[in-house]
């Protein structure tokens, strides 16, 4: 029984230094997961692309059948549907939403070129998964056309309640999209409970809800919370690698004598990156005897920077540290270490391990793996993880210690709380999530939706 899987992103990526090409596993732990799961079953991956592998001459390790999208079909159905309408709304900015009726028309687009693409391909037994808000139209699609395979979405992203959910004019057509799967999969249960009210208040009297089922059409759509996880054991090796141990020993060298808090973040509006750094500036105000004593390191990965809302956030972050450090610098010190940068995953993974705590500030976020990947990296225990209380990780895991990202004094007394706890209770807790993580990696979610889809 073959596994189709649908993404908008490739499970490769294409690199050309110098006169060579090289592929490289796209990062994430959904290509973690399904990559060894596709070579072994005779898997297809169906994903978007400006340039195909073929075009390059690659041979992969399975079959990757690319949906090619032109520049015009990415700027209206990528930057435009996906990013100014779907993004910001899902994830409770509506100020932030951009309303251009084209880019629906490129959307729909988008999708019937993944389900012509599929619909080449497909055989009787093959299953089909379909991720992520870039494809929302496709399972309708391919019912349409007669598809009578199970098909199973997941959202990576939140799932808005309804007063935000209201806003979306295409609020409609994407519910009976979606209630065309078999199953369907959130990270949370509250992302369930959204969507279920959804379907309840737009579709009532064409779908009936029972026990977190839909009947819809004579079809039965299973709705489940399944919050996606990391590679717990792969990331423990990398922890303990020779390089990362290298790495490690040269941050501890320059970082010698100081309580070390950390940053990992795509540059994104929802990712609350300012709002830390305001929370950090509050708490050094309030605590002046840490200053020459704590360094906060910022990575910041790149993210959609040809885009104009994500140039100007940019150039706001540029300037709040340019201004937080020319307040408190003293004698060579300065609070904030800022990096802008695509960091290999090792040399992410020894800042893991250097930080004495790590602070998740988003502002919504669907999950947040970042938190799960501090934890599995931190193999001596210790560390403490300051959490937003907008992310799904954190009605996931069991732990305490959240914040508002908000609220300044929120994060500030965080910071005051983990600097002071004892280091014994500090590896409690540690282990304690170490051990969930560990229980709940990537493969029991795989397992989980593809056992609930079969």
């Amino acid at each position: 029984m073959r596994l189709i899987i649908a993404t908008n992103r490739a499970p490769y990526d294409v690199k050309k230094p110098r006169d060579e090409v090289i592929i490289e596993k796209s990062p994430g732990g959904l290509v973690a997961a399904l990559d060894p799961v596709m070579k072994g079953n005779d898997g297809i991956w169906v994903c978007g692309g400006e340039k195909l592998f073929e075009d390059y001459g690659i041979e992969l390790p399975y079959p990757v059948k690319q949906v090619k999208l032109n520049k015009n079909e990415n700027k209206h159905y990528y930057e435009g549907f996906c990013n100014t309408q779907i993004w910001p709304l899902f994830h409770y900015f509506p100020t932030r939403y951009k309303l251009h009726t084209k880019d629906w028309d490129f959307y729909k687009q988008v999708n019937q070129k993944f389900a012509n693409q599929i619909l080449e391909i497909i055989e009787p037994e093959d299953r089909i998964w379909v991720h992520d808000y870039q494809l929302m139209l496709l399972p309708k699609l391919l019912r349409e056309k007669g598809v009578k395979n199970k098909i199973g979405f997941f959202l990576h992203i939140p799932f808005p309640n309804l007063e935000i959910y209201r806003i979306f004019p295409k609020r409609i057509e994407i519910l009976e999209s979606l209630i065309n799967c078999d199953l369907i999969g959130f990270h949370t249960e509250s992302y369930k409970k959204h969507f279920l009210e959804c379907v309840n208040y737009f579709l009532i009297g064409q779908a009936e809800l029972k026990d977190n089922q839909i009947l819809y059409n004579e079809r039965i759509s299973k709705v489940e919370a399944l919050p996606i996880s990391i590679d717990f054991q792969e990331i423990q090796k990398i922890a303990v690698a020779d390089k990362t141990e290298s790495i490690l020993a040269e941050l501890k060298e320059t970082f010698s004598g100081q309580i070390i808090g950390l940053g990992v973040d795509r540059l994104d509006y929802t990712k609350g990156v300012i709002e830390k750094f305001e929370g950090l500036e509050y708490f050094l105000d309030k605590n002046p005897e840490y200053i020459k004593k704590i360094s906060f390191i910022q990575i910041a990965v790149p993210s959609r920077s040809n885009v104009q809302e994500y140039i100007k956030i940019k150039k706001r972050t540029d300037e709040i540290v340019g201004r937080i450090n020319g307040k408190f610098s003293r004698d060579g010190w300065s609070p904030i270490h800022y990096i802008y940068s695509n960091l290999k995953f090792d040399e992410i993974v020894a800042y893991y391990r250097l930080a004495d705590f790590i602070i998740v500030s988003a502002l919504r976020d669907g999950l947040n793996l970042v938190a799960k990947e501090y934890v599995a990296s931190r193999i001596n225990n210790g560390g403490q993880l300051i959490l937003s209380e907008f992310t799904g990780v954190a009605e996931e895991i069991p732990y305490k210690y959240l914040i508002n990202p908000y609220d300044v004094t929120s994060i500030s007394n965080s910071i005051s709380q983990v600097i002071k706890t004892e280091e014994e209770q500090k590896d409690t807790i540690m282990k304690e999530l170490r051990n969930y993580v560990e229980q709940n990696d990537i493969y029991k979610w795989l397992d989980s939706f593809l056992e609930k889809l079969d």
